[in-house]
């Protein structure tokens, strides 16, 4: 039998992986049904305590913990008791509802669209502050290629803006325009705030469709986790009001997941990409060449 006829195998690798993120599936959701993460949130507690408080066995307490604790959601103290990392109450209300999947891959209807107005403002006010500090290493290293002195930035769909703000910081002459959805700038601003950076921000609510950010302005554009929530057709009109945004000589850059090209890994990426059936309507990641395509029709 020749490798090419060969059956495909489970490695070792896989098979690991998917037994950790049942377990570790498992564990969130039956912390969040018992009460559990509820209970963490209000402050430390040991085992027995946790068993008479979310009416549950002792052995089972103490378990479910240990497993929190493996996924760096809580911290053992010195006293034995349990205490939750701050970013738990952020994460719960991150959480993606995957027990409807099956229903949102049978229907093709999301549970939410958070590539709509609507959705997006649902969505992204709990949601923007988190991711900003979850990018905030990665911004950094792209702030090294992107960065210039004297930028006019314009960070289409800010949210929290890591990536503006990490260029902002190596140069105060730089300027940036943020724009994102009324609901969404109050992170914005909170984070522009945080860093120091007011001066060196202009901050615009609208839609990133209609909204007239200005022509010839920029040097840099953002797009930032933007192009995974539409599909082509949306992404090139999107491409093409950011192009026209441009200076002769300015930059787009385009940051997202960004899977191979047989759209079967990483693994990251295309699990990633699975969740987006249950919060956008034609949401999906990009290979390379197919930004390479978009941005040659955008011209």
């Amino acid at each position: 039998m020749s490798s090419q006829t060969q059956p495909p195998v489970l490695t070792l690798d896989s098979f690991t992986f998917i037994e950790e993120a049942n377990a570790a599936s498992g564990a969130i959701v039956a912390a969040d049904r018992l009460g559990v993460l509820a209970r963490l949130e209000r402050g430390p507690i040991d085992p027995p305590g946790l068993a008479r408080e979310c009416a549950m066995g002792e052995r089972g307490a103490r378990l479910l913990l240990s497993a929190l604790a493996g996924l760096g959601l809580v911290e053992t103290r010195a006293d034995g008791a349990y205490c939750a990392v701050p970013e738990l109450s952020q994460m719960r209300g991150l959480r993606i509802p995957w027990d409807r999947l099956a229903e949102a891959l049978r229907d093709d209807i999301p549970v939410v669209s958070g590539d709509s107005p609507a959705g997006a403002a649902a969505i992204y006010p709990n949601l923007v502050t988190f991711l900003g500090a979850r990018f905030a290493p990665i911004a950094e290293l792209a702030a090294q290629h992107l960065a210039a002195p004297g930028l006019r930035v314009l960070d289409a769909g800010a949210g929290a803006a890591p990536w503006s703000i990490a260029i902002a910081k190596r140069d105060r002459a730089c300027r940036v325009t943020a724009m994102d959805l009324p609901d969404v700038l109050r992170a914005t601003r909170e984070a522009v705030a945080g860093a120091g950076l007011d001066e060196q921000f202009r901050l615009l609510g609208g839609d990133l469709f209609t909204l007239d950010w200005g022509r010839s302005s920029y040097d840099l554009a953002i797009a930032g986790n933007l192009c995974h929530l539409f599909d082509a057709t949306v992404n090139r009109r999107l491409l093409r009001r950011l192009l026209d945004a441009l200076r002769p000589g300015g930059r787009l850059a385009i940051i997202d997941a960004v899977p191979n090209e047989r759209l079967d890994g990483p693994r990251a990426v295309v699990l990633y990409a699975l969740g987006l059936a249950l919060r956008t309507t034609r949401g999906q990641v990009y290979p390379f060449s197919t930004y390479v395509g978009s941005l040659r029709e955008a011209g």
